[in-house]
């Protein structure tokens, strides 16, 4: 598959805090999501924590797939630079009791496009940003605040000029790097990964058993997660991460607030939990166009928010694959 998932991914992506995500060079484990930001500090007046956000909100975490600067951009079905956002995470963060809430919205979920149900993702191509945060709020009832948007080219730039990645890998995996071409083979387990080989992993879903793209967003999620625990776990490399990130990507998230909860996070970062999960990814062909489309369950998006914001699983609703 050549559609980035992010991370994050954010992965990163990152999300409210997925911006964390993407503020770090992330170790990822093995995800408990497995296949079969108040003041800057309770210590602290400083200006830049004066201007963080106090109350919970919502972040879109976006990884479009645009083929520029990439090996398939004369491609003819990508010639045009336009794309669509192939990963789609909702995160809720609550600088209160630093919760951090990531749930991915799958790219196939129907929604209504110029008077007919379209892949949600088909919303970033002819809307942007706007009109995809648009359609989220339209879909779970709730309005992100901020967004992140990355590129394939922009993550794998971002991910190397951290360093790399220690990511844990859930299968063999074999992949051409959309961006220099060559062919990218990772082996299961615990590795360093430099920017080509972790957008493999973003990306990658054909070694996954049925629904596969629902099995890749858990690494999207995973990488999220563990790149906000390597940055609160290294304050001192806060502000030239954030840098790093806004190097490499649009977004409308000020970067006084960005900064500012992520030294909140870092220095209470024993107390950072997470939720994790899926909107609903089962489907069936639209009887109009054919194309194959995610339920839209507006219900099941209106009870995963409840429980996010009472601080429960939001696998209860919808379980993982």
């Amino acid at each position: 598959m050549k559609k980035l998932a992010k991370l994050l991914a954010v992965v990163v992506c990152l999300t409210a805090l997925v911006a964390l995500a993407a503020c770090s060079s992330p170790t990822v484990s093995r995800s408990s999501e497995s296949f079969d930001v108040k003041s800057e500090a309770a210590s602290s007046t400083s200006s830049s924590a004066a201007s963080s956000d106090t109350e919970p909100f919502y972040a879109l975490v976006i990884g479009n797939d645009t083929r520029i600067g990439t090996v398939e951009q004369e491609d003819e079905d990508y010639s045009d630079g336009r794309a669509r956002s192939d990963t789609i995470m909702l995160v809720r963060v609550d600088p209160k009791t630093y919760r951090i809430g990531i749930v991915t919205i799958p790219r196939d979920t129907a929604a209504p496009i110029d008077n007919h149900m379209a892949k949600i993702n088909e919303t970033y191509k002819y809307l942007g940003a706007q009109g995809l945060i648009d359609q989220v709020t339209a879909l779970a009832g709730v309005t992100p605040k901020y967004y992140l948007d990355m590129t394939f080219v922009q993550y794998e730039d971002f991910i190397n000029q951290l360093g790399g990645i220690k990511a844990y890998v859930p299968a063999n995996i074999e992949l051409q790097d959309i961006v220099g071409g060559e062919d990218i083979v990772l082996s299961e387990g615990e590795q360093e990964l430099n920017g080509a080989q972790a957008l493999v992993l973003a990306r990658s879903r054909k070694q996954y058993s049925a629904p596969q793209d629902a099995r890749r967003q858990i690494n999207d999620r995973a990488l999220v997660e563990a790149g906000i625990m390597m940055i609160a776990n290294n304050p001192d490399k806060a502000e030239s991460a954030v840098d790093t990130l806004f190097a490499n990507c649009d977004s409308n998230w000020p970067k006084d607030k960005l900064l500012a909860l992520v030294k909140d996070f870092s220095a209470h970062a024993d107390q950072i939990t997470f939720q994790k999960g899926t909107g609903p990814y089962d489907g069936d062909n639209d009887p109009e166009t054919g194309d194959w489309l995610a339920t839209r369950d507006e219900n099941a998006w209106h009870q995963i928010i409840e429980v996010l914001e009472a601080g429960g699983d939001p696998t209860t609703v919808v379980p993982l694959p």
